[in-house]
């Protein structure tokens, strides 16, 4: 069995036995409003945006004979420029232009989701990025598809939407040549324990990273609420 297959198992089974299994099932059963999909639009985004410095570090750092198949490895779609434009077409389509989009701070579990892929390529051995890559070139496909029904039952609007549909779809081509660069990279049976362990890690902190965006999303309309309770107990009668 070659890594890739190894990995499209591991991530079947994260997707129904770990924290990232609660999380689908939370996104398959409830809804999604506008201010929650806003604020993970947001957290998405600051993960890509980390993303296309890491291509830079990732030059200095992978040995210059699998630089093709890194560079390669590198160009997830969910993790491109191009998906960062569309989530920020969205976000304008909620109401927010670019200016402040680039104000707002991240969740310190955003943070630290970005944070993982830098440590395993500066670190820690290189091929461990392998698995924190797989995940996100598989993520989408899954994932966006709940996320897009959820909001659509929380009455976002369609044209805030447009990144989730095209980010879902399936590209052979592309699975294919993540199958050959995963070949290429993962030569050795400890390459694939780093890895495959890589893997689970970005799950669980991707899991982690939702799971604080719903809630942090879900505490503002509270936290408005006991700014006008506030501000009514101070006015004269």
């Amino acid at each position: 069995m070659n890594s890739a297959d190894v990995f499209s198992l591991e991530f079947d089974m994260l997707t129904r036995t770990s924290l990232l299994a609660k999380i689908l099932e939370r996104f398959r059963a409830t809804e999604i409003g506008s201010g929650t999909h806003r604020q993970l639009l947001l957290e998405f985004n600051h993960v890509i945006n980390v993303h296309s410095r890491l291509r830079e570090v990732a030059a200095d750092v992978v040995p210059p004979e699998d630089w093709a198949s890194w560079h390669e490895l590198l160009a997830v779609p969910a993790l491109a420029f191009e998906q960062g434009r569309l989530f920020l077409d969205d976000l304008r389509a909620l109401g927010l232009n670019s200016m402040d989009s680039v104000s707002l701070t991240p969740l310190p579990q955003t943070i630290a989701l970005a944070a993982y892929a830098h440590y395993q390529l500066v670190e820690r051995a290189t091929v461990g990025l392998v698995g924190y890559l797989w995940f996100f070139d598989r993520m989408p496909r899954l994932f966006y598809p709940l996320w897009s029904d959820a909001c659509q039952r929380g009455g976002v609007p369609k044209k805030a939407q447009r990144a989730l549909t095209q980010g879902a779809v399936i590209d052979p081509t592309r699975d294919q040549q993540m199958m050959n660069c995963c070949r290429q990279i993962v030569r050795r049976p400890r390459d694939l324990g780093l890895a495959t362990q890589s893997l689970h890690d970005t799950a669980e902190l991707f899991a982690t990273m939702v799971d604080a965006a719903v809630q942090r999303a879900e505490r503002r309309p509270l936290a408005l609420d006991s700014a006008v309770v506030g501000s009514a107990m101070g006015q004269v009668a």
